[in-house]
């Protein structure tokens, strides 16, 4: 990037950046099943219907626009609909990863890039282990107690499984279920209408393959391989934002991020608005 540009047309440009990665256009937006599976494998990792976290969004771009609003009514949004309907369709094929992992909201992960985000992110014992060093609450060690004796169940079955029945007790439920997605521990695997319930299953049941190649690789590695994927999609990015949105080790982003910039990969950007301390890629189109 050129020292010479004006602040807001080189916001503008990074910007424009993403709209094309993001498929933020009317060209470029999803219009299929295969079309949403090829743009989550492209961008490796994508929220589902939160814009707005710096992240490729498939509602976004099955909108084709940059942060559509919420309708009044979401129940009439097509986008919300599709995005409803592909998060059953790719999770039940297991062709995507699907849960709470990106800022705590439901997120897209390809399968090739599931690898990197476990060996961060899970912890290397046991969650029997995990629950005796304090670093999982009791709730979320009965529900895992509750799934390891079956291959799946269902959001009621978990509950009286692991003794959260009872209606005063369900905020401490629904905190371990999302505490265990965060630490990709469990996943849902299916919806099911009549009646409305979730089915869980754990990691080690939906993603074996994944958590082998998880445990042979470096931190290192798999740090490198998140953050180089976050810069070629979203263009730019501070650090601490990309940690925080990821869930990952803030010394290992800012590493990865110096040997990109020693690569040529990235650069800083000038100190403008907006951009204060970021890092931007170095690509022809973002030049002035």
């Amino acid at each position: 990037m050129s020292r010479e540009c004006a602040p807001s047309d080189l916001c503008e440009r990074l910007e424009r950046h993403r709209d094309f990665y993001f498929r933020r256009t009317r060209t470029r937006r999803i219009k299929s099943e295969e079309q949403a599976l090829n743009f989550i494998g492209e961008v490796g990792f994508c929220t589902a219907f939160t814009a707005g976290l710096n992240l490729p969004c498939l509602r976004e771009a099955i909108a084709g626009e940059r942060e559509p609003p919420l309708p009044h009514h979401i129940q009439h949004d097509f986008a919300i609909g599709m995005t409803w309907r592909l998060k059953d369709v790719l999770s039940a094929k297991a062709a995507v990863y699907y849960g709470k992992a990106i800022a705590g909201r439901p997120a897209f992960i390809a399968p090739q890039m599931l690898p990197a985000f476990l060996r961060l992110r899970i912890e290397p014992t046991s969650y029997a282990t995990a629950f005796r060093r304090g670093a999982l609450s009791l709730c979320a060690k009965l529900v895992m107690d509750a799934l390891r004796r079956r291959r799946a169940a269902a959001t009621w079955e978990l509950k009286l499984a692991s003794g959260y029945s009872r209606p005063q007790r369900r905020a401490q439920f629904e905190r371990a279920m999302k505490e265990l997605q965060e630490k990709f521990l469990i996943l849902k695997v299916e919806e099911r209408y009549e009646p409305f319930t979730y089915v869980w299953s754990t990691m080690e049941q939906r993603w074996p393959q994944a958590l082998a190649q998880a445990r042979r690789m470096r931190r290192g590695a798999a740090a490198r391989q998140l953050v180089q994927r976050y810069f070629l999609i979203a263009g730019y990015g501070h650090p601490r934002t990309i940690a925080r949105t990821l869930a990952i080790d803030h010394t290992l982003v800012v590493r990865a991020a110096a040997g990109l910039v020693r690569e040529g990969l990235l650069e800083q950007c000038p100190p403008v608005a907006g951009l204060r301390g970021c890092y931007a890629l170095t690509q022809p189109h973002l030049h002035c």
